[in-house]
């Protein structure tokens, strides 16, 4: 079956990150990421990387988290 919140809030949270709008405005940011890349000086690409996976691993663990109903070790 399927799968989500019965609280109409949560479920519109989780059909939102679900939709292809979603994906595709994700798509974007990368797109504009990827080409705005080889303009940065090393320092600033350094920088935007470290910013980059600290949030990817935010992300990661938040989502993580929900799967396995334990509380944000942060």
């Amino acid at each position: 079956g399927r799968r989500g919140s019965p609280d109409p809030r949560y479920q519109r949270w989780i059909d939102m990150y679900g939709s292809e709008e979603f994906g595709a405005t994700v798509r974007e940011v990368l797109a504009v990421a990827d080409e705005l890349g080889p303009w940065l000086r090393p320092g600033e690409r350094d920088r935007v990387r470290h910013h980059f996976r600290t949030s990817s691993r935010y992300e990661w663990m938040f989502w993580d988290a929900g799967y396995r109903m334990t509380g944000w070790p942060v």
